[in-house]
């Protein structure tokens, strides 16, 4: 066709079409037709009836034969208004509407309420159609948002007028309704293609207020009222079916006896007609979160001072309504579940690699293993394999009972919006990769959607009216343990991308598209960890002060732990500087708040501060979850999110974990729990020398090259308000207690007979007191250059703390107190230090600790099996090995006989009233106290840490993940080549002791 006629062609189109909406809409307000409208359809309609029902079909199908194609002027003759009308009207009877004869239509067709309904049914969606290709034509000329704006606010208005949106949960109701009575009536599973023309049609009608909300925000005060009927559709979710077979069989009956189909076909059609009802439901709510999302970034924008035309107010209105927060939860399900599988598979093909190169032994031993053994596995893993968050055994949370009462129609609904998601994928015509990238967009977008709900709903259910409903239900069990899965299942999606793009580096490859699933898995992960704080608050404002359910603690409380030190995790291993961590991961900053507050709860006004008012979980998930619970707070410690005002809420969060091992002989018994816990104190005593030195620094004017200075000004400050007044209240709430636990826990040990769980309990407390003798010494350093120091309280603390440790190592029979053990060991480590390597030392070790008045099984370890090797076994017999100890001891208590019987707090009395002698007294056996620690920890080299006590370093995720350099001689780890060369001098004389001793730390 000439170009010239086109505009001619286009313009009788539209006059067409106006005389078409024209004579429909008058027909429509005929009196007859107003009166029939009136009343429900009857079911056996008059000949007078049925000549008006045709005349309306004829109207429409007039309107529809030249409806132009992406213009506007069709809205004047108030179209969509008539055909509305109808539409309702005969959906009050969905009983008389003959679903077969939509596909195959009767004679009689026209004259028939099937037919009006077809057919308003098909104007509409014909209309809503052309409104979404005005906006898609015209965009490329700029004037798309504005005419899609004007078409869906005019559609809107007339949807409203004829009554299909206030209509809207009758109809829902009444449609379900039928095809649930037909299941329960007669012979079959109900017809559902009622239910789905009218979701489908109330889908394109969302996605219209989508496009506005993308393309015209200035229009969105016209479609936000009529947005707030999407609780409708959540009611209307209640009454789908639960299971996927009932809206099957009769369909796909129904569509063989229609259609000659093959075998293959028919059963292609019915895993079509399976999803059906569910999966359109899904497509509505797919469509309204997408225009939620699109409110949301507008929200964002307008906080952030930006051009956004959103209206605030009604749009926070339409965000915090209840029924918007459960429709995004609800959307979240599928599509945990498609993360979950692709989870599964990755995991299983990693452990198929382990087995192949482990042999058929590991293979079959993995085969025998149970679920319940793996989750087990993951709570006791190493530090190292700590790290592989694509490996943990993440649960199907999104499939558990009470996540599925949440969903409309519980499993159906899951497997059919997979399905709609992976049809969606085929459509685009993407590859696995892909439909992967887009199951993690679009759940970028719920969950950033989900948190902004939460959010205005926690505005709108202000703490004087908490507990009303909403958010309670999205803080419950369900919902929180289906956003802790999202929040794994992203941590492990970010590994898998981060190691593919460590590969492909290697390889010297480019692809962008790994670079951005990887940006987009940190996204989901640190947008999800913001949901789940703000859970975790509407669970606070929602009770006053009590913590998270308790059954999230008790049946998730090791995905909670894993959780929440995910992102402090991929923060770490990512290496990002302090000053470009940006507004993402902003939230982390709270990490350990937002522990707390799960386990602890406080008051809503209290979530800035760490007041505690409920009874604490805490000492049950350290106890139940000792290596998770201590690797969060190590990697928090560690992060670069942490600043000197978190240490002592640190501290107090350790206090739970060092109780709960110290009082469990089988937490003592198991290496990992312990290995972690040691991390942990290490990683707090770094942290607190850290701030203490940046306070001296900060004072001298002096700082060492290894503080970058772009983190000098922030150290300094925050170091200034806190250091070093803070390091006494550390060590009376972790190193005394921990010290007198200690001592509780090897007078236990020390009775029990020669188990090996007993034995590793045994090394298991030497480990810890080496660690706390070491971190007496690296803060008693640290505090040697700090301003403002009480010293005789300080001094105090730490000879409180060395009493207890040097009682415990005593009832160890590492440090022999007695004169009638003193001299017997002190023969007993020359004789061992001069001693040959080999299985003579060994038994002149075992030996000569038989002859302790107080001796462990542990202590000859050497007659054991490789198998039931015990770690750290070399620490029990650190007074054999090195006479400098032995010798350091005894001048010791020679100096200081009465010692461990001294009443601290009576000598703190006198040094109140400032007696001169005692204070003199006080300061000299604070330095030998101290001096006597020094000496211990240069006599026994550690394993787990850096062996190093001047090591400064806190890179990776925990201090025993980051020691992975071992010593050639007695396999002490450092964190670096670095650290090991620096420390060579004073440990060199331990590790020939350790060498001629036969010893290693294993």
């Amino acid at each position: 066709m000439p170009p010239t006629q086109q505009p001619l062609l286009l313009l009788l189109q539209q006059q067409q079409a106006e005389d078409a909406a024209r004579l429909l809409s008058t027909i429509v307000n005929n009196s007859s037709i107003t009166q029939l409208l009136q009343h429900p359809p009857p079911a056996v309609p008059t000949a007078q009836q049925q000549e008006v029902l045709q005349s309306c079909v004829a109207a429409l199908i007039t309107l529809m034969a030249v409806l132009p194609q992406g213009e506007q002027q069709h809205q004047g003759g108030q179209a969509v208004r008539s055909a509305g009308s109808l539409f309702v009207w005969a959906l009050q009877r969905p009983d008389l509407i003959d679903p077969d004869q939509l596909e195959a239509p009767s004679r009689n067709f026209l004259r028939t309420l099937s037919g009006l309904f077809c057919h308003s049914y098909q104007t509409l969606a014909d209309i809503a159609v052309a409104v979404l290709k005005t906006g898609s034509s015209s965009s490329s000329g700029g004037g798309g948002g504005r005419s899609v704006g004007m078409l869906a606010a005019a559609m809107t208005q007339q949807l409203e007028q004829s009554g299909v949106l206030s209509a809207l949960p009758s109809i829902l109701r009444a449609t379900i309704e039928h095809a649930t009575q037909q299941r329960q009536q007669q012979q079959l599973t109900g017809d559902w293609r009622l239910v789905v023309m009218v979701l489908t049609l109330l889908s394109s009608v969302t996605l219209i207020w989508q496009r506005v909300a993308c393309s015209n925000p200035a229009m969105l005060r016209t479609v936000l009222p009529a947005a707030l009927e999407l609780q409708h559709l959540q009611a209307a979710g209640q009454l789908l079916p639960a299971d996927a077979t009932s809206a099957a069989s009769t369909n796909a009956a129904g569509s063989s006896s229609r259609r000659n189909c093959s075998s293959s076909s028919g059963s292609s059609s019915s895993s079509r007609y399976a999803k059906e009802p569910h999966g359109a439901f899904f497509e509505v709510q797919l469509t309204a979160g997408l225009m939620l999302f699109q409110l949301c970034k507008l929200l964002d924008e307008q906080g952030l001072g930006g051009a956004s035309e959103v209206q605030v107010e009604p749009t926070r209105k339409l965000m915090g309504d209840l029924a918007v927060s459960e429709m995004l939860l609800q959307l979240l399900a599928p599509f945990a579940m498609m993360l979950h599988k692709t989870h599964v598979t990755h995991r299983a093909e990693q452990q198929q690699q382990q087995q192949q190169q482990q042999g058929p032994s590991a293979a079959s031993h993995s085969s025998s293993s149970s679920s319940s053994s793996l989750l087990v596995q993951a709570s006791q893993q190493t530090p190292k394999q700590q790290l592989r968050a694509d490996l943990l055994p993440i649960p199907a949370f999104h499939q558990h009972e009470d996540m599925l009462q949440l969903l409309p129609g519980g499993q159906a609904y899951l497997e059919a919006a997979a399905w709609k998601i992976r049809m969606q994928a085929v459509a685009a015509g993407g590859s696995e990769a892909d439909t992967l990238d887009r199951v993690v967009q679009q759940t970028l977008m719920f969950v950033q959607a989900m948190t902004c709900s939460l959010k205005c709903l926690l505005d709108v259910e202000h703490p004087g009216r908490v507990g009303i409903g909403g958010v309670t239900a999205l803080s419950a069990a369900a919902a929180v343990q289906l956003v802790l899965e999202l929040q794994l299942l992203a941590a492990g999606e970010v590994q898998r991308q981060r190691a593919a793009s460590q590969q492909q580096q290697q390889q010297q490859q480019q692809h962008n598209d790994e670079s951005d699933m990887l940006e987009s898995a940190n996204k989901l992960l640190f947008l999800t960890n913001e949901l789940l704080q703000v859970q975790i608050r509407g669970a606070l404002q929602a009770t006053g002060s009590s913590c998270l359910p308790p059954e999230v603690l008790q049946q998730a409380g090791l995905q909670l732990l894993q959780a929440l030190a995910a992102p402090l995790q991929q923060l770490q291993l990512g290496g990002a500087p302090p000053g470009e961590l940006g507004p993402v991961p902003g939230c982390v900053r709270q990490q350990l708040l937002a522990f707390k507050a799960a386990g602890s709860g406080m008051t809503p006004g209290q979530f800035g501060n760490l007041a505690v008012t409920a009874p604490s979980q805490l000492p049950a998930l350290a106890a139940a979850h000792p290596e998770a619970y201590t690797a969060l707070v190590d990697c928090f410690l560690r992060s670069l999110v942490t600043d000197a005002f978190n240490l002592t809420p640190a501290a107090e969060v350790l206090t739970h974990a060092l109780a709960a091992v110290l009082g469990s002989q089988e937490l003592l018994g198991r290496s990992v729990a312990v290995a972690s816990l040691v991390s942990a104190v290490a990683s707090l005593v770094k942290r607190a020398v850290q701030f203490v030195t940046a306070t001296s620094l900060h004072a001298a004017g002096r700082w060492p090259a290894a503080v970058p200075a772009s983190l000098r000004p922030r150290l300094a400050a925050a170091a200034a308000a806190c250091y070093p007044a803070a390091v006494p209240p550390l060590v009376s709430s972790i190193l005394t207690p921990c010290a007198a636990q200690l001592l509780e826990a090897a007078s236990t040990v020390s009775s029990t007979g020669s188990a090996t769980a007993g034995s590793q309990a045994a090394a298991s407390v030497a480990l810890l007191a080496v660690v706390l003798a070491r971190s007496a010494v690296q803060l008693a350093d640290a505090m040697e250059d700090a301003e403002d120091v009480q010293w005789e309280a300080w001094q105090l603390l730490v000879l409180r703390t060395v009493q207890s440790l040097l009682c415990c190592l005593s009832d160890m029979g590492i440090a022999p107190l007695s004169k009638d053990a003193e001299a017997p060991a002190l023969r007993a480590a020359a004789a061992a230090a001069a001693a040959p390597a080999g299985p003579t030392a060994a038994a002149s070790s075992s030996s000569s600790n038989s002859n302790s008045s107080r001796t462990l099984p542990a202590a000859s370890s050497s007659s054991r099996s490789s198998s039931q090797q015990i770690k750290w076994s070399h620490l029990l017999q650190v007074h054999l090995i090195s006479p400098e100890w032995a010798a350091a001891v005894a001048a010791f208590i020679a100096k200081w006989p009465r010692f461990c019987k001294i009443h601290l707090d009576l000598l703190h009395a006198e040094l109140e009233d400032g007696a001169v002698l005692v204070v003199l007294a006080v300061e000299q056996q604070y330095a030998d106290a101290v001096e006597l620690c020094r000496t211990l920890v240069a006599a026994a080299p550690l394993p787990v840490v850096c062996n190093n006590p001047g090591c400064e370093d806190l890179a990776d995720v925990s201090e025993a993940a980051a020691c992975c350099k071992a010593c050639a001689g007695c396999r002490c780890r450092y964190c670096s080549v670095a650290c090991q060369k620096a420390d060579w001098k004073r440990h060199k004389h331990a590790c020939k002791r350790m060498a001629a001793a036969g010893q290693s730390c294993v």
